[in-house]
């Protein structure tokens, strides 16, 4: 009702009717645009029926600087750009609005900053559409979408670019040329992860790109800023000691020098793409749905275009290509001692190793890496540690874990890390080979050993989690050893975020479809969730009992005994038990469902077991 007054005072009119909100993030003018229509779609009983959303009718941006900010999830964009507010905000006369958009991923996500500065009141309740000035401070996303779609005619571009002013222009994608050329935008590049690594910094290029922002945006005079600016670190990580201060400082002093201005050609010349979201091999579902959604289109998909009952297909964290990694592991495979250390290690399965006969070799790419195996057992075969280049998140946690050091060469290991770049383009193709290599047979291998462990297929991969996880490594191992008759009850937390959230699903199934059961209880009651799960099972298994006694005549004595007696407390057993149900569906057709109750209550468990016994047969344990 407060509405309602307000814009009576106003003199607006109003009109009664009913308004369907929809959920998505609403736009400047969007509702006054939609009630254009309102005498076409007036309802005889007078009122209006309409699908709007709630916007300021009519309002555009009200800042003077309007800037869009495009980082990496833990690279500090965020942090610095509420600093960036707080200097505006609070040290000036200046207004300031900060809104941050982030990805569903944790650290590594895509986040988006929408920051207004103005001598005005800002009272603007929508995303930037017309971006005065657009930074992207991460080279991998002009690769992948648009980032000058929001910035307007005349706007600054700012790039985080391991390619200088001279040459960046070459390594840009042909849409980002022509759209700069057509917006006759200024364009600025800055390598802020070489000035980031040469002052202590590492991966957080925060402080640098905020200087190079308030240096080329005009919002402050400079040395006004940066005042600021240092000012804000000392208060931010003063607590964290003053060694971390000086290396803040002495980023932000080193910035300047290392930013350049790029004379923008007269023509667009790139032979390059903006990379497809998914692979063209992805499966129908995830180029349909999945690709949009990675592409930040999903609020475009039209409800009929999802799952009716609300599940995705598992596996799809595979198709997203984040290429996020500055650096990736390449393996020295005359070093290596083949340990499975790193594969071990790895949070986000990207490291993986193989087995195999000589001649599976003769497709193989031309850098395709093979070594002698170091089993006695597997003495014949050939040997591959590969890596996928663009879902490394280059954590380094494999380097710090190998023990092969060279004896002639400093800090040099049997796995080093390398630029990614150079490298994407036949790891991709060597990746791609080794998927198609076959799997070892698990019944040769001792699994008690980090050696053997580290040639099963993981069946959780590529998950949002952060470079370095501690946890899903675990996760990971589990899979490898059980995933494939797995249930899962996710207690709410890091591990529901990365283990199933949208639009990708890093748990996955095995060559023959078969991979963990996922589920996920937003309360606090996991415990009772998970024993749920357990008490359904054990319904079906009863259930199944009662059917296998009832069919023992039609389905056959022999077979029937096996199926209910069978040891599945190994994996032969469980092997073993899945042949003997795969035949079943094409025995119970042929059944006379009219002499056999099929459907009647199943009899209990006990008397499953105890009519089993009394024909002399063991009952087996249950299986892991």
């Amino acid at each position: 009702m407060s509405v309602l007054d307000e814009l009576n005072k106003r003199g607006v009119g109003t009109l009664p009717g009913l308004i369907g909100l929809e959920i998505m993030e609403a736009e400047e003018g969007g509702i006054s645009g939609r009630l254009d229509l309102r005498d076409e779609i007036m309802a005889p009983n007078g009122y209006l029926h309409a699908a709007a959303v709630i916007a300021l009718a009519g309002c555009g941006g009200d800042g003077d600087v309007e800037a869009v900010f495009f980082g990496l999830g833990s690279d500090g964009t965020v942090g610095a750009n509420k600093n960036s507010i707080k200097i505006i905000g609070e040290d000036t006369d200046f207004h300031a609005q900060g809104y941050f958009v982030y990805d569903s991923k944790k650290a590594g996500s895509v986040t988006t900053s929408h920051l207004r500065f103005g001598s005005k009141p800002i009272h603007s309740t929508y995303l930037i559409s017309k971006a005065s000035f657009a930074a992207c401070h991460q080279f991998s996303f002009v690769e992948r979408f648009n980032v000058l779609q929001l910035a307007q005619p005349g706007a600054t571009f700012l790039l985080n670019s391991p390619y200088g002013p001279e040459e960046v222009w070459d390594h840009l994608p042909l849409p980002l040329q022509e759209e700069i050329i057509a917006k006759k935008l200024r364009f600025y590049v800055i390598n802020a992860d070489q000035v980031a690594e040469a002052t202590g910094m590492g991966r957080r290029i925060n402080t640098i790109m905020q200087t190079c922002f308030f240096a080329i945006s005009g919002v402050l005079p400079r040395k006004e800023a940066i005042a600021g600016i240092k000012k804000a670190i000392e208060k931010t990580y003063r607590k964290r000691g003053e060694a971390v201060v000086r290396k803040n400082f002495a980023a932000v002093d080193s910035a300047l020098d290392h930013l350049h201005e790029v004379k923008v050609p007269a023509q667009a010349t790139s032979k390059l793409g903006i990379a497809p979201p998914v692979p063209a091999v992805a499966p129908d579902f995830v180029q349909r749905i999945t690709a949009r959604i990675i592409a930040g289109e999903g609020d475009l998909l039209p409800v009929s275009a999802l799952p009716v009952d609300g599940t995705f297909p598992t596996g799809t964290a595979r198709w997203e290509k984040r290429n996020i990694a500055l650096e990736i592991p390449v393996w020295d495979e005359e070093l290596c001692i083949q340990c499975g250390k790193c594969v071990m290690v790895c949070p986000h399965a990207v490291i993986r190793a193989k087995i195999y006969a000589p001649d599976s070799l003769a497709d193989a790419p031309p850098t395709f890496k093979s070594a002698k195996p170091r089993w006695k057992e597997f003495e014949d075969l050939r040997y591959t540690l590969q890596v996928a280049p663009e879902d490394c998140t280059g954590c380094n946690l494999c380097v710090q874990v190998c023990p092969a050091k060279s004896k002639s060469e400093a800090k040099h290991k049997a796995i080093n890390m390398e630029p990614q770049a150079p490298l994407r383009a036949p790891e991709r193709d060597n990746w791609d080979f080794f998927l198609s290599l076959p799997e070892p047979d698990q019944q040769q291998l001792s699994l008690g050993q980090v050696k053997n462990v580290q040639l099963l297929d993981p069946l959780f991969e590529f998950s949002g989690a952060c470079a370095g996880c501690g946890e899903t490594p675990y996760i990971k191992l589990i899979t490898q050893l059980w995933g494939d008759h797995m249930m899962i009850a996710n207690a709410t937390g890091c591990s529901s975020i990365y283990g199933g959230n949208l639009p990708t699903t890093p748990y996955t199934v095995d060559a023959a479809g078969h991979g963990p059961v996922w589920s996920n209880s937003l309360f606090e009651d996991n415990a009772e969730f998970g024993l749920g799960m357990r008490v359904a099972v054990e319904a079906q298994e009863r259930y199944a009992r009662g059917l296998l006694l009832r069919l023992r005549e039609p389905l056959g004595g022999e077979l029937v005994d096996a199926l209910l007696t069978a040891d599945q407390s190994t994996r032969s057993g469980v092997d073993e038990q899945r042949e003997r149900v795969r035949p079943l569906p094409l025995h119970v057709p042929v059944v006379d469902v009219d002499a056999v109750d099929v459907y009647a209550a199943p009899i209990d468990v006990v008397e499953a077991r105890q009519a089993v016994q009394q024909r002399g047969l063991a009952v087996a344990p249950r299986g892991p």
